[in-house]
């Protein structure tokens, strides 16, 4: 099979929107040569990393200055990438999950310091979990570090489940833990007899007018992001005549508080631009969502609620990672006191690599998020 890695960029479909860039900080005509210097490293870095399909958005100050879909959706070059291609965006879902639960907490629908032990089936759940043997049940990290497994008889708060601070003794450190994260959802439905899709509808899609996010795959209404949906693809070892690529299974696109979320990186932008206008959540509660909690040794986190944070080189960095093994990845990046957002999604997982360890956050270890932020944010 012939190798569409090769393809030029005339060979996808890009879409750099006219007038948008004129309020840049940078001297005329330098945002445009970033674009394009930027453009050429995503041609270099989805080639390298065999993302068959691959969509970036960036933007600025409010306004999307770069779309772009770069390659093909199958095999037979028949359906070009676009900007408005869409994907399962995994763990990006939580950022979702966050927004919806600090605004009904806000509205007193839940308490954000009840109990989420209360959950009918959480005893079973944890003592599967802490007895599976996968690291979020408890375990040993490859440099050493022992994670505890949850207590299944200690109250867990859905603050600390929402902040991922649930190993151990409640509370007291942060380890990543998308297993438990998950069944807020379920949390949510037993305790408001309403579905996960129509909080989330309700607190985020239709309060941003993001009319082309669909909230799982059965979410009614939105058929039409289904239909540009990119078929995910494995990596398998290189041949002659192959581009290492093969078809995989479709991961679950049910709607959970952890991942079901399906859109494509313009409409992503669109999210980050409502978040930064506030009409998602107020600037108060959008605060709140990206303060962390304060670990035993005194230091901020590297996580607050539903998105990873950090400062890079005196910089503001707020952010999530999505992954489905062997089908998707995707980043969203945001550097919000600088006014740049960075969108990445492949349906391949060749954009995933370990930015955090499941208990740090340096997403300047991504080569796209460092070439980003080299070319946009540094000072």
């Amino acid at each position: 099979m012939k190798s569409y890695f090769c393809s030029t960029i005339a060979a996808s479909l890009c879409a750099i929107l006219p007038g948008t860039v004129s309020a840049q900080e940078d001297a005329p005509g330098q945002i445009e040569t970033k674009l394009e210097d930027f453009r050429n490293f995503l041609q270099e870095y989805r080639r390298d990393n065999r993302v068959l399909s691959f969509s970036v958005a960036l933007v600025k100050d409010g306004e999307i200055v770069l779309a772009e879909g770069i390659g093909w959706q199958d095999h037979d070059a028949e359906e070009p990438t676009t900007a408005d291609t869409s994907y399962l965006v995994a763990s990006i879902t939580k950022t979702f999950t966050a927004a919806t639960l600090l605004q009904m907490d806000a509205d007193g629908h839940i308490d954000l310091d009840d109990d989420f032990t209360e959950l009918s089936d959480w005893d079973g759940r944890c003592e599967w979990l802490a007895g599976s043997g996968i690291i979020f049940g408890g375990g040993t990290l490859e440099d050493g570090t022992v994670i505890e497994a949850p207590r299944c008889d200690t109250p867990i708060t859905l603050r600390q489940v929402l902040s991922h601070r649930v190993n151990g003794e409640p509370g007291t450190r942060f380890f990543y833990n998308p297993v438990v994260f998950g069944r807020l959802a379920n949390y949510v439905e037993e305790q408001t007899g309403r579905s996960w899709v129509d909080w989330v509808d309700q607190y985020v899609i239709d309060k941003g007018n993001l009319n082309d996010i669909a909230a799982g795959w059965r979410d009614e209404d939105k058929g039409h992001v289904l239909t540009h949906l990119a078929p995910p693809f494995m990596h398998v070892p290189l041949e002659e005549d192959s581009d290492g690529l093969q078809p995989s299974p479709l991961p679950n696109p049910e709607m959970n508080a952890s991942s079901g979320i399906i859109a494509s990186a313009r409409v992503l932008a669109e999210y980050s631009i409502a978040l930064d206008e506030n009409r998602i959540m107020t600037e108060e509660l959008k605060e709140r969502m990206w303060t962390p909690p304060t670990d035993l040794d005194g230091t901020p986190a590297p996580h607050a609620y539903g998105w990873f944070v950090q400062d890079w080189e005196g910089h503001r960095l707020v952010w999530h990672t999505g992954w489905w093994p062997d089908a998707y990845a995707g980043l969203l990046l945001k550097a919000p006191d600088d006014g740049w957002t960075l969108v990445a999604l492949g349906n391949t997982d060749g954009i995933r690599t370990d930015i955090n360890t499941l208990a740090d956050a340096r997403v300047q270890d991504h080569p796209l998020a460092a070439e980003f932020l080299k070319t946009f944010v540094a000072d």
